[in-house]
């Protein structure tokens, strides 16, 4: 399998490593182009890959083309691909807030996917959001289900969504809890090392609990919830500082500043 890197930044580096590890291609069949000369010499010199003079030399010798550029950036570069032929190729762009479209407007009848790792998928522990559009065949799919899976869990599902997993699968909000915790054992009188581990270890737990039945969140609150319990008193104080609608909000925050932008994306590529 021939891939390729325009732009080599964090999201490339962590593809490339997990592509090797997982021996989903070697190295000498990975390419990459960074306008940056000293970072696509780094990737050179640490995965041995293919060091390219410019876009159009990933594109001719990869079968899958992954656009990691800034979004700020990604305008101008499917501008300049159009010219390129993309047959027999499949694109992938990861850019934040850039839809498909970019790439379909200005490359007609190209295969193209759009993902969202997060970043544990670093650790190989991330959920990707994947989408096709309808150019993308059922081996191009297996594909880069294969890529992405050496990621963590990977997801299909309409590009029209991909703007609420861009909020939902960021981890502040839940370090934010995690932190909230700790601090919350600090208060209690509990050093900070012991703190940070009951938190985690709670946590760890309570996780390994709700993954054998995914499915059944509630049924796992009612199970540690004892009749006039200390688990009822904590969740009654939480409701009664709008617990649920607070983190509601956060969401639905991080939703609406996503899909700004990638509507703002969307009407510059409709007004061209």
């Amino acid at each position: 399998m021939k891939i390729g890197f325009v732009g080599s930044g964090a999201i490339a580096e962590i593809l490339t490593q997990k592509i090797v590890d997982a021996s989903i291609a070697k190295p000498k069949e990975l390419f990459a182009y960074d306008k940056s000369e000293k970072r696509l010499a780094y990737m050179q010199e640490k995965y041995a890959l293919h060091a390219c003079k410019g876009a159009g030399e990933v594109v001719e010798n990869a079968e899958y083309v992954f656009m990691c550029v800034r979004s700020d950036d990604a305008i101008a570069l499917a501008a300049s691909l159009a010219s390129f032929s993309f047959e027999g190729k499949t694109i992938i762009t990861i850019s934040a807030g850039i839809p498909m479209h970019l790439y379909e407007k200005n490359i007609p009848g190209a295969a193209v996917a759009r993902a969202l790792p997060n970043p544990p998928s670093r650790i190989g522990e991330g959920v990707v959001a994947l989408a096709f559009n309808e150019k993308v065949g059922d081996a191009q799919k297996r594909d880069i289900r294969k890529i992405f899976g050496a990621m963590g869990l990977c997801l299909e599902l309409g590009e029209d969504k991909i703007n609420a997993v861009t909020a939902l699968t960021g981890p502040g909000p839940v370090y934010a809890f995690f932190q909230a915790i700790v601090e919350s054992s600090l208060l209690l009188g509990i050093d900070h090392r012991t703190s940070a581990q009951l938190a985690f270890g709670t946590v760890k737990g309570c996780l390994k609990m709700w993954e054998r039945d995914i499915d059944d969140i509630a049924g796992l609150l009612t199970e540690t919830s004892t009749p006039g319990g200390i688990s009822v008193r904590q969740l009654l104080a939480l409701e009664q500082k709008a617990f649920k609608a607070t983190v509601k909000g956060c969401y639905e925050e991080g939703f609406q500043r996503t899909k700004t932008y990638s509507d703002q994306i969307s009407a510059l590529l409709k007004g061209e």
